[in-house]
């Protein structure tokens, strides 16, 4: 928000191998659960995983298991009165 509040510090220990852009959509997952906890209802969600949020922007597209994924993270989105997923490096 506009005093850099942001919510960091939550880890959690999953006991399974993935593949980092699983990782990356899991731990999306986590914290839109996290914000939806927290009835938050804008929200911007910033990814350093590149491939993560361009199968977050153009989803329809790929009918592939980790695009499932994804269809269900936007579906998860409709949950909030804004929502954003963006890239920073």
């Amino acid at each position: 928000d506009s005093d850099d509040f942001v919510l960091c510090g939550k880890a959690i220990f999953i006991d399974k191998t993935v593949n980092p852009k699983w990782a990356e959509l899991d731990a999306l997952l986590v914290g839109i659960q996290l914000t939806q906890s927290l009835n938050l209802d804008k929200v911007i969600f910033e990814m350093d995983c590149a491939c993560t949020v361009t199968h977050l922007c153009k989803h329809k597209d790929d009918i592939t298991i980790f695009v499932y994924r994804i269809k269900k993270v936007c579906e998860m989105f409709d949950s909030f009165l804004k929502a954003k997923v963006k890239y920073v490096n």
